[in-house]
């Protein structure tokens, strides 16, 4: 019977130094413990497939470890990623009290373009500060950057942004 053998302490650091050094590219914590054992994991898996390419003579095995490892963090990172900012599924009802789904509500993008050539039609008939605060704002800009786009003062900015606002709630009211 033949005896398999024990990793030194030289490869344990080298591993141990693989999984640390993936962890802290993906800037994932290098200290957690279950990112370890899985790295750990991953070395293994593939070790144990083929431990003649980790002797001496041959480097393949540790360069295919390294991939194989960073892989799996990487689809570790992903799975803590997607239960820290809980996806919830499209499928679930809005409430017990609302029987329609998250899918439901979500409008084709081929569907009814009536309501955005309104609203497109009344911004631009709007005072010209605030459509060019609306434009920006809907741009994906803040307050502050839409004021500063136009070199407008704070005061300005924020009389721009109360008569888009008062716009909108007129709008709103139609």
């Amino acid at each position: 019977m033949k005896r398999k053998r024990g990793f030194s302490a030289r490869e344990c650091r080298l591993i141990d130094g693989f999984i640390w050094d993936i962890c802290h590219r993906l800037r994932l914590p290098e200290d957690d413990p279950d990112l370890n054992q899985c790295g750990w994991a991953a070395f293994l898996s593939v070790y144990r497939d083929a431990p003649e390419l980790f002797s001496h003579r041959s480097f393949y095995g540790w360069k295919r470890a390294y991939l194989i490892i960073w892989d799996s963090l990487i689809k570790e990172r992903d799975y803590i990623y997607m239960s820290r900012y809980r996806v919830d599924s499209l499928d679930q009802p809005i409430s017990e009290e609302v029987p329609l789904t998250r899918g439901e509500l979500i409008q084709a993008p081929h569907s009814d373009f009536q309501n955005s050539v309104c609203f497109y039609d009344y911004l631009g008939r709007m005072e010209p500060d605030a459509r060019k605060m609306a434009y920006g704002l809907l741009g994906g800009g803040t307050i502050e950057e839409v004021g500063a786009s136009y070199r407008w003062n704070r005061a300005h900015t924020y009389d721009a942004y109360n008569l888009l606002q008062k716009r909108m709630m007129e709008y709103e009211a139609i």
